[in-house]
Parts: structure tokens; sequence; C-alpha cells
């Protein structure tokens, strides 16, 4: 005897919400019991095939293989147990993972930001966000993986008197990195201020940069200028067609 009220493929897919070729093949692996019309072939489908199409669609979404659907209802509580188990473990991993991707885009959407509010105001009272500058080693793996984690961790330091001479290092806190040589440490408490702006400099020409311009200004509005510190945001290629690099740079000042 034929299963009572059967259904066509077609009809279970608009009902799941599937595409008919995902539950043939479903079929075609055995993982599906569903009959066939005596007249033209079709498979039909009963309630007890939508139950078990329900439930691979839930493992599969999960993305566990497809041998191991295999038999789906003659598998133990135990052995359930363990695909879910496993599942929920690499689930979590990548759950983690996409976290990790969301931070890192958020810190890039700031930085952007701080590049556009830069280039719409000249200087900004901004506090100084770097604590300590060591030199750059590309040989040390956790140095690499700080840079490839946040771009920002690469700054650029310009001594006070010393326009000509730029450092790169990348930006650390005080107890990071402690065996490593310290180019330069904030201050606990400065005898001055900063003044914080857009640092633009020729990505194949570093002396080719703003910087002198930017101090001029400053000591037009009768500041003094010293030491600078600028931590990077990004590189983007110019109207000329050359690539430059942005910092958010901030330097001492005091009248």
């Amino acid at each position: 005897m034929e299963k009572e009220k059967l259904l066509t493929v077609g009809q279970v897919a608009e009902i799941m919400k599937l595409p008919k070729s995902k539950i043939r093949y479903w079929d075609d692996m055995n993982l599906l019991t569903s009959s066939r019309n005596r007249h033209n072939g079709y498979r039909l489908f009963d309630m007890e095939d939508i139950l078990t199409i329900s439930d691979i669609d839930f493992y599969r979404k999960l993305d566990i293989p497809i041998n191991k659907m295999t038999n789906l209802y003659r598998k133990s509580p135990e052995e359930l147990w363990t695909i879910l188990d496993e599942t929920e473990t690499r689930v979590a991993t990548e759950l983690a993972e996409l976290e990790k991707r969301q931070q890192g885009i958020k810190h890039r959407k700031d930085q952007l930001l701080h590049l556009i509010e830069l280039k719409e105001k000249e200087f900004v009272d901004e506090p100084l966000d770097v604590e300590r500058i060591i030199p750059i080693d590309l040989k040390d793996p956790n140095e690499l993986q700080t840079y490839i984690d946040n771009p920002s961790s690469l700054v650029i330091y310009i001594e006070d008197g010393c326009e000509k001479e730029i450092t790169y290092g990348f930006a650390v806190t005080a107890k990071e990195f402690v065996e490593e040589e310290t180019i330069w440490q904030k201050i606990e408490q400065p005898k001055y201020s900063y003044k914080q702006f857009l640092l633009t400099i020729k990505s194949d020409n570093p002396l080719e940069n703003n910087f002198q311009s930017m101090k001029a200004k400053l000591a037009k509005q009768g500041y003094q200028t010293g030491t600078l510190v600028g931590r990077y945001i990004m590189t983007a290629e110019d109207q000329d067609g050359f690539y430059r690099d942005f910092y958010k740079a901030w330097i001492e000042v005091n009248r």
C-alpha cells in the first residue's frame, strides 16, 4: 500500500524553504526513504520524510558532514551528543574568530574616522595615546603578530631638532616587551601639552612630508614645538599618483 498524503519534491521544497536540488541530493545519498510514483517515477514524501529532512537541514546548517548523517535515526544518543559537542567546539572557535574580525573592522573604521576628522580640522587638542616605542624587529614573531593584529601599532618618532632623522617603531604599553630597547617613553606628568594633526609622508621618500609646514603654522600661533609621535592610519594614492602614508600625529607644544 502506498503512503497516505504523499508530497512531491516541489511541495516539500516549498514547505521547507529548501532548494529541490538539495532534497534530491540527500535522497540520492540515501539519507531519506522517499517512495516513487509508479506512473512517472517521481519522488514522493510523507510526514516522516519531512521530519527527517528537517533534522538533516538542522545538522547541515551546523556544517556537519553528510557522511555523519547516514542512518541518522539509528545513531545512539551518545553518538549524537558527541557530534553536537564537536560541532559546538568548532562553532565557538568560529565565533571567537568572527568577533576578532568585528573588532578589527571597528578599529579600522575608528582610524579612518580620525583621518576624516583631522582632514577637516587642522589641529586638535587630544591626549597622546602612545605609552612607549620600541624598535621594529620583523624577525620577532610576537612583534610581527602585534602589527598584523593592529597596523596602527606602527608609529613614527621625530625628536625635537632632528626633523631629518625619522625613526619607525612599534607602539607598546610600558609592561609589554620589557626586554626590548626603548626608543621613547611617555612622561607621566609632562610640562607641555600636545597638538594633534594629520601627518602625511610620501611613502618612497619619508623626508617629503608636511611636518615643517605644520610646525610653522603652530609657530605663527605662538607655540614652541618639540618631539613628534605619530600613529599609522593608512596609505593612499594622492592626486599625482604617489603613495602617501597618513599618521595621526601628536607634537609637543608650549607657549
